[in-house]
């Protein structure tokens, strides 16, 4: 079975004060981001499309077509990484 792009998963980290707890926050977070994902991803192909965005993830349907910085139509792990990266240094996180 091929292995899906969730890559936006390990950028997502809960902020702690000790490194055990950040550790366990960002591993329950990856896994909660994976499942997240997996759950819009309809069609099983590891990229969430406009239709799948609608569907299950509001906030990034609303932004999709800035995500989509390819114009193809879908976001790959990549595309949405990429704009966590941005949201995070705009935001200070």
């Amino acid at each position: 079975m091929p292995k899906r792009p969730y890559l936006l998963a390990a950028t997502l980290l809960v902020a702690s004060t000790s490194s055990f707890a950040q550790s366990e926050g960002a591993a329950q977070a990856k896994q909660d981001m994976q499942a997240r994902l997996k759950a819009a991803d309809a069609n099983g192909d590891g990229l969430i499309d406009r239709q799948e965005a609608e569907a299950s993830l509001p906030r990034v349907a609303k932004n999709f077509d800035k995500i989509d910085t390819n114009h193809d139509g879908k976001l790959s792990a990549a595309e949405l990484k990429q704009a966590v990266d941005v949201a995070r240094q705009r935001f200070g996180r």
